[in-house]
């Protein structure tokens, strides 16, 4: 045979060199596609650049404290009932939403960018006194500061007055932001290739990300008090005399700033848990807007007009001739609004996420409309400002403090 290889002749090939360069061949197995089975190990980063999502809220809030606002006598006397106030109203739980939008921002998916905006659902809160017909003593109690003793403005007594009054509140609150994160450390190589991330389903993958961006929140609140009465004796008034008063409180709260945070990531499977913390930093812009308003018909003569009611009066509102009415306060104070949210999610197929989650923020060094409300009062501001007369209700320009917390539920789509 070696002497045929010298001349030029071709051998066979042996049957046992054919086998081995078969066993060198790669083999062809079919390339592996991404299927809803395949999603027991979730992809790092999840499928898709662009992804959308919206959350379901039921949170709740501290609320607001009004003060003692309806009575049945002056405070202090023991026989004297609170109708309305002295408590914190506005806590209970309400629905609102929150929408989401974000890209990865290059392939690797260490760049995004999120656009995202929160909204709770007005919560309001109303009472109305009895109507008695006169027959008991319905008042509002305030602080007398020329006689300096315990007294109120009344609303219904039997053979002077006949009248109710009622309270209404509400309060809301929403937020927007814009933020861009980027990886700082990731548990897996999801950079190669570039060209297409993560591909492979990944069993276990984890990642942080640090957030920064800017912050916009809006808390605002209202409580008004109206009084309706009819004069039925006396001597103090013409009988039938009517009176038709208001007090209004409004404050605001919006605040502009900047926001870090930091994001982690953790995937097990299907199941994910994200955990967020962020810190905004900047300026609350704070607004109080304090209007009074009096109407008086006495029988068979012109309404009668004033602009100030018994708490919001021209000591507190501003309502001079030489002002407008009615009267608004500016403050701007920096403040510091910490945030948390915990999040459990599910991926149910390739591109959809559910998810429920807890959040909790706190606000501090905020205005709010019932701490306007000055139970101090000198009586000789109404109806008319008399000589001497003491600059009460006074504007307090008091602050507190504003958290929000609740449980979200909602679904994200990547494409």
């Amino acid at each position: 045979m070696a002497a045929d290889a010298a001349k030029g002749g071709l051998q066979p090939i042996p049957e046992s060199s054919q086998a081995v360069t078969q066993a060198t061949q790669p083999q062809t197995a079919g390339t592996a596609e991404m299927t809803d089975d395949a999603l027991d190990g979730v992809v790092c980063s999840l499928p898709g650049r662009f992804w959308l999502r919206a959350d379901y809220l039921l949170w709740w809030t501290n609320g607001m404290k009004l003060p003692p606002l309806v009575s049945t006598g002056v405070l202090g006397s023991s026989s004297t009932q609170i109708l309305y106030g002295d408590d914190t109203i506005l806590d209970g739980g309400r629905s609102g939403y929150r929408t989401t939008a974000g890209m990865w921002l290059d392939c690797c998916h260490v760049w995004d960018l999120e656009f995202d905006y929160l909204s709770l659902g007005e919560l309001d809160a109303n009472y109305t006194s009895p109507t008695t017909s006169g027959s008991s003593v319905i008042m509002r109690p305030f602080f007398d500061v020329q006689a300096n003793t315990q007294s109120g403005e009344l609303v219904s007594s039997p053979g002077l007055l006949n009248g109710t009054v009622s309270v209404h509140a509400k309060d809301y609150f929403q937020s927007a932001g814009v933020s861009l994160s980027y990886n700082l450390c990731s548990c897996d190589g999801c950079c190669t290739p570039c060209n297409d991330p993560c591909a492979i389903p990944l069993l276990n993958c984890c990642r942080t990300d640090l957030l920064f961006g800017f912050r916009y929140y809006d808390l605002s609140d209202y409580v008004g008090i109206t009084e309706n009465l009819t004069v039925t004796g006396g001597t103090s008034s013409v009988l039938g005399t009517t009176f038709l008063i208001h007090d209004n409180f409004n404050a605001r709260n919006q605040f502009y700033g900047g926001e870090l945070g930091m994001r982690t990531e953790l995937y097990r499977g299907r199941w994910s848990l994200n955990i967020l913390t962020k810190i905004a930093l900047g300026n609350n812009h704070q607004t109080i807007n304090i209007a009074g308003e009096e109407y008086k018909t006495v029988p068979n003569q012109s309404t009668q007009y004033y602009n100030y009611g018994i708490f919001a009066g021209r000591t507190n509102d501003g309502s001079t001739t030489a002002e407008p009415w009615p009267h608004t306060y500016y403050r701007d104070v920096f403040t510091i609004i910490p945030q948390l949210n915990l999040e459990l999610g599910y991926q149910m197929t390739r591109n959809l996420r559910a998810f429920v989650g807890y959040s909790i923020l706190y606000w501090g060094n905020i205005v709010r409309a019932a701490d306007q409300i000055d139970l101090n009062v000198d009586p000789r501001n109404w109806p008319t400002q008399q000589t001497g007369a003491l600059p009460f209700p006074a504007f307090t320009g008091r602050t507190s403090s504003f958290y929000a917390q609740g449980i979200n539920v909602g679904a994200e789509y990547r494409f």
